[in-house]
C-alpha cells in the first residue's frame, strides 16, 4: 500500500509515512523449498530463506533466531524442527539455504507444512506448502552380497614370498577371501561395498599386486577424497610396497605437485581428485595419463558429497580415456555398503561377478551400538550435559580397553578431556586412564609442544586435532596406538585419515558448526557409520562398542537410518557447466554432440531415470530427457 491509502486507512493522513516505515521493520521472511526423494521413505528439503524487512540495530539487535519447523497437518506431527539464527549481514545478503532430511510415509498425505516462527516477535511467521502431487518416488532395489562360509585363505595363496610379507597376519578375513580370485586373477573392474574396518584397503592392493605381476610398465592411481586419507596411505604404503617391493610412489595433493620426472617413473601415484582432474584434463598430451593400468576409488560413496562431482568427472573421463586407447583401465571402487550398489557398478563397468556389496552388519568384528538422546535446545550446554554420560560410558564399556571420543571442533576436544580428568578425580582415580611409568611420562611431555595436550596426557587422556603440529599428532598417535594412553578425544577427521581401531567409540554430538551457513548441521550418515567403524580391532576384540550421544529430537532418525543405506545420487548437475566448459577448453568437446555423448559416461546420466524427482526431472520420456540434457 502506499502512503496516502496508509493514512487514510488510520484517518490520519499525515502519519502514514511513519507507519509504512514502521511495517517495514516487522521481521518477514519469504519461504521457498525443493524436495528430493532419498529413498521411499526419506526426503531432502532444500529450504531458501530470504529476509524480507529492513534490519534497525534499536529493533533487531545483532540477530534474531527463527524456529523452522516441518509438520503434518492431518497427523498433527512435527518431523523436523530446528533454530536458525538471522544476523544482521545475512539479512542484507543472499537467501540463505538449509537443507535436512525428513521421513514419508504411505499413503502420502497430500502435503506437508514448513514454518518459520520468530522466536522473539508475536505474529512474525512465515508458511511454505509442500506438495507431493507430482512426486515419483525411486524403487528401492537394494542387493546385498551373502558372505559365504568359506575357509579363510592363507598368505601363501598369494605364491609369492615377497607379496606374503607384506603383511604381519596368516590369513585374509571373509570378505577378502571371497573377493580374493577376482581381485588377484582377473582384470575385472571391481566394487566392493562393506562396512569400515573390513580390510577393504588390503583388497584394494591385490588388484595393485595383480597388475604388478602382469603390467608392470603400467601404473597406478589411487584417488582419495580427503588428504588425511592421502597422508596415511603414503605412511603405509612407504613402508610396505616402496621399502619391501621397490616400488616408486609420488603423492599429488595441494601440499604436494610432483614435477613431470617423477611422475613418469613412478609405479604408484596417491592423489586427491581435484589434482588428478587439473592433470587427466589434458590427457592427449600426457603420456603418464594413458599409462594408468589400475585406479582406485576409495571412499567412492562420497560421490554425493560436496566434492563429489569432481570424483563423478574424473572417473568419466578416464572410462572414456579407457575407450579411446588401446590398454583398457582397472577400476576398483572402495565403499560402505550402498543401496544402489548396481547403478554405480554399471556406471563403473563392473559386472555381476565383480560386484561386492555386503550388509552394514557384515564385520570382522560384530559391532554393539547404544544411541542416547539428550535435550537442550542449545549446543554447547548440551555437549557439556553429554561429559558424565561419556565417563559412564567408558566405565561401563570399557574401563581398561582403548577408547576413541569423536567430537565437532578443537575446543570441544578440551573441554571433554578437561571435564573426563574432574570426573575420574572426583571418583578418586585421577591417572586411571595412564598406563607410563612417570619417568617415561616426564620423558614424552618433554617433548610436547602443546600446552592443553602436555596437561591432559599427564592423566593418561590425549588430544588429536588439526590445530596439533605434526610431531605432536604423531606422538599421541604412538602412545594411543601402544595403549599407553586409554582415552584420545578428537575430531572428526580422524575417522577418515588415521588408522587408530578402538574397543570403544562414543560420538558426542552429531552435528558440527558449517562457518558458511553460520548455524550447526549434522554430520552426513556415512560420516557417523565411519566413526563408529573404528570400534572393534580385529586382533584382539571379540566385538566392539560404539556409543552415540544425541540431540534427543533426532534419537529416533539415527534409530532408523543408521543401518539402512543410503543410495548415492549425483552432485554434477549442479556444477556441470565448469565440467562442459573444461572439457571444450581441453578439445575433449567440440560441438552439441560430443557434449551429449559425454554426458553419458556420467553417473549423473544414470540416476536421472532411476530417480527424476531428486534431479527435477517431470518423467523419464525419451522426449522430456533429451529436452533436459540439451537445455
Amino acid at each position: 500500500m502506499e502512503e496516502n491509502d496508509i493514512g487514510a486507512l488510520i484517518r490520519f493522513s499525515h502519519q502514514g509515512r511513519l507507519v509504512k516505515q514502521y511495517v517495514g521493520y516487522f521481521p518477514h521472511v519469504n519461504l521457498s523449498a525443493s524436495v528430493s526423494p532419498i529413498t521411499r521413505t526419506v526426503l531432502k528439503v532444500d529450504l531458501l530463506i530470504t529476509p524480507e524487512f529492513v534490519w534497525k540495530d534499536r529493533h533487531h539487535g545483532m540477530s534474531q533466531r527463527w524456529l523452522i519447523i516441518v509438520e503434518d497437518s492431518e497427523n498433527d506431527t512435527i518431523y523436523h524442527s530446528e533454530l536458525f539464527t538471522l544476523t544482521k549481514k545475512m539479512a542484507r545478503g543472499t537467501p540463505t539455504k538449509m537443507s535436512f532430511n525428513i521421513p514419508i510415509f504411505e499413503p502420502h498425505p497430500p502435503q506437508y507444512y514448513i514454518r518459520a516462527v520468530s522466536d522473539s516477535w508475536l505474529h512474525a511467521e512465515s508458511i511454505f506448502t509442500v506438495s507431493f502431487h507430482n512426486l515419483t518416488l525411486p524403487q528401492t532395489q537394494i542387493t546385498h552380497t551373502e558372505l559365504l562360509d568359506l575357509k579363510p585363505l592363507p598368505l601363501s595363496a598369494l605364491g609369492n614370498k615377497a607379496y606374503e610379507d607384506l603383511y604381519r597376519f596368516t590369513h585374509f578375513n571373509p570378505i577378502q577371501t571371497q573377493a580374493f580370485h577376482v581381485l588377484y586373477h582377473t582384470e575385472t573392474n571391481v566394487l566392493l561395498g562393506a562396512p569400515t574396518g573390513s580390510g577393504k584397503t588390503i583388497s584394494a592392493e591385490l588388484a595393485m599386486l595383480h597388475l604388478f605381476n602382469t603390467q608392470p610398465d603400467m601404473k597406478v592411481v589411487y584417488i582419495a577424497p580427503l588428504k588425511a586419507i592421502v597422508r596415511e596411505r603414503m605412511n603405509d604404503w612407504r613402508h610396505r610396497l616402496v621399502t619391501q617391493l621397490g616400488k616408486k610412489m609420488v603423492e599429488m595433493t595441494g601440499d604436494f605437485t610432483p614435477d613431470m620426472v617423477a611422475l613418469l617413473s613412478a609405479d604408484i601415484i596417491i592423489s586427491t581428485p581435484e589434482k588428478w582432474d587439473g592433470i587427466s584434463r589434458s590427457w592427449h598430451s600426457r603420456s603418464y595419463v594413458m599409462k594408468v593400468g589400475l585406479m582406485i576409488l576409495d571412499e567412492i560413496h562420497l560421490l554425493g558429497a560436496d566434492r563429489g562431482p569432481i570424483l563423478e568427472v574424473i572417473v568419466s573421463r578416464m572410462r572414456y580415456i579407457s575407450s579411446q586407447t588401446e590398454r583398457s583401465i582397472r577400476f576398483v571402487g572402495l565403499s560402505t555398503a550402498l543401496a544402489n550398489a548396481r547403478d554405480l557398478a554399471d556406471w563403473l563397468g563392473v559386472r555381476d561377478d565383480g560386484l561386492f556389496n555386503f550388509k552394514p552388519s557384515v564385520r570382522p568384528v560384530p559391532l554393539e551400538v547404544h544411541i542416547q538422546g539428550y535435550p537442550g535446545k542449545f549446543y554447547c550446554p548440551r555437549m557439556n550435559s553429554m561429559n558424565k554420560p561419556a565417563y559412564a560410558a567408558i566405565c561401563t564399556h570399557s574401563p581398561d580397553k582403548p577408547v576413541l571420543i569423536f567430537v565437532s571442533s578443537r575446543r570441544q576436544t578440551r573441554l571433554t578431556a578437561l571435564d573426563l580428568i574432574q570426573l575420574a578425580a572426583s571418583d578418586e582415580k585421577p591417572t586411571q586412564f595412564l598406563s607410563m611409568a612417570d619417568n617415561s611420562l616426564d620423558m614424552i611431555l618433554s617433548q610436547v609442544t602443546d600446552s592443553n595436550l602436555r596437561h591432559t596426557l599427564q592423566f593418561g587422556i590425549g588430544l588429536h586435532h588439526a590445530g596439533l603440529n605434526d610431531r605432536d599428532r604423531s606422538l599421541v598417535e604412538e602412545l594411543f596406538s601402544n595403549n599407553k594412553i586409554q582415552v584420545l578425544v578428537c575430531t572428526s577427521t580422524l575417522a577418515w585419515g588415521v588408522n587408530l581401531p578402538a574397543h570403544l567409540v562414543i560420538i558426542k554430538g552429531t552435528e558440527y558448526y558449517d562457518g558458511k551457513t553460520k548455524r550447526y548441521v549434522d554430520y552426513v550418515i556415512t560420516d557417523i557409520l565411519q566413526m563408529m567403524g573404528r570400534a572393534g580391532r580385529p586382533q584382539y576384540d571379540q566385538h566392539g562398542k560404539a556409543v552415540i550421544l544425541v540431540h534427543e529430537p533426532k534419537k529416533s532418525f539415527y534409530k532408523k537410518f543408521l543401518y539402512e543405506p543410503f543410495p548415492v545420487e549425483s552432485n554434477l548437475r549442479e556444477h556441470l557447466h565448469d565440467h562442459i566448459n573444461a572439457e571444450i577448453v581441453s578439445s575433449t568437446i567440440g560441438n552439441k554432440e560430443e557434449a551429449i555423448i559425454y554426458l553419458t559416461w556420467t553417473y549423473l546420466y544414470r540416476r536421472l531415470v532411476v530417480n527424476p524427482s531428486y534431479y527435477g526431472l517431470e518423467d523419464t520420456e525419451t522426449y522430456t530427457l533429451n529436452a533436459y540434457l540439451s537445455r
